[in-house]
């Protein structure tokens, strides 16, 4: 019988309706006005926190439009720069390359020369 009542109470001990929404049993039961204001209160709440979130949003699209236009002007002078790579290295032929080789070979001889010797 006692779970009976225990159910019908919501599985917690007192009479039924008197569960507050904050977990413990209500000696009495509360005014309708006073949840008026509580839900009032937390609906404002959650208008502000929409309205920073709003505003959040479009300080960060502004953000990222001004970082686009900014990352289509570097790739327009990555691209010029390339291109005066690449005349540059028509003028010069294979050259630069065999130096680069060159250079890239002594430094890993050395290095292993210096790693052996250890």
């Amino acid at each position: 019988m006692e779970n009976r009542q225990r159910n019908q109470a919501g599985g917690r001990g007192g009479p039924a309706g008197l569960y507050d929404a904050y977990g413990g049993d209500a000696a009495v039961e509360e005014d309708p006005n006073s949840k008026d204001v509580r839900l009032k209160s937390k609906v404002a709440m959650l208008r502000e926190v929409s309205i920073s979130i709003g505003d959040e949003i479009r300080d960060q699209n502004q953000f990222l439009a001004t970082m686009g236009q900014d990352m289509e002007g570097l790739g327009g002078r990555l691209g010029a720069t390339m291109k005066r790579f690449y005349a540059m290295w028509a003028r010069q032929g294979c050259g630069p390359l065999l130096y680069l080789l060159l250079f890239t070979i002594c430094v890993f001889v050395f290095l292993y020369l210096y790693l052996k010797s250890r």
